[in-house]
């Protein structure tokens, strides 16, 4: 299989150091050849991963009902740079006592969190040809916090009435699903966090403990502006 308007065996420019579109694949008959755009997305190592605890060391959320200013994960886009969230997930390992639990994710403008726990996000490309650009901090404090002020959008709501860690006073939480997610490919769209701005996470529980993973691609704002 060649490509068009190129001789067998030699291969197809691609994406380099300038930015600039490749030519057009195709095969011998003419056909055009396309990627998926995400795994296209993946191979030109635009895409990364941000874990807020790993191994066996989950991370400890804001305890009690959901506050504006408590964020348990804040990822800010800087000018300049675009992001789209592919997938976010959150498995549960503490609930705590007998309380409501929610899970809101959203994007917006304004806002601005306090210190916390940085996070360092990972291409997915082994080789790493590209380092995000993005401030990423989990379990923040509540001091010299901010909530999103313009065109907030809550793309990602989940909750359960009342929920509450098996262990405590026999209970049988132990048959509810503890893991949680959002996913483009299940909502058929993603907001786009075109810098600066904002996507802010609560996973709100009396006393919830876990793991939470963000999937995103991030690419210079002038490719959709």
């Amino acid at each position: 299989m060649g490509y068009l308007g190129y001789k067998t065996g030699i291969q197809p420019n691609t994406k380099g150091a300038d930015d600039l579109f490749s030519d057009l694949q195709g095969t011998r008959d003419g056909a055009p050849f396309s990627a998926d755009w995400i795994l296209a997305k993946c191979m030109e190592g635009r895409v990364f991963c941000a874990n807020s605890g790993t191994g066996t060391a989950p991370s400890t959320w804001g305890a009690g009902g959901l506050s504006t200013t408590e964020f348990d994960f804040h990822l800010s886009v800087p000018s300049g740079t675009t992001v789209i969230p592919l997938e976010l997930s959150a498995v549960f390992e503490v609930w705590g006592s007998n309380s409501i639990f929610e899970i809101v994710a959203l994007t917006g403008t304004g806002s601005i969190t306090g210190a916390g726990t940085a996070i360092t996000p990972t291409n997915l490309r082994t080789d790493a040809p590209y380092t995000s650009l993005c401030t990423i901090t989990a379990e923040p404090t509540t001091t010299s916090t901010t909530a999103a002020t313009t065109n907030i959008v809550e793309f990602w709501r989940e909750g359960i009435i009342k929920v509450v860690t098996p262990a405590t006073a026999g209970a049988s939480g132990g048959t509810i699903g503890t893991k949680f997610s959002w996913s483009h490919k299940t909502a058929g769209y993603s907001p786009v966090i075109v810098g600066a701005g904002q996507m802010v996470v609560y996973l709100s529980a009396q006393a919830g403990e876990g793991f939470f993973t963000l999937i995103y691609v991030e690419i210079p704002s002038s490719r959709v502006t």
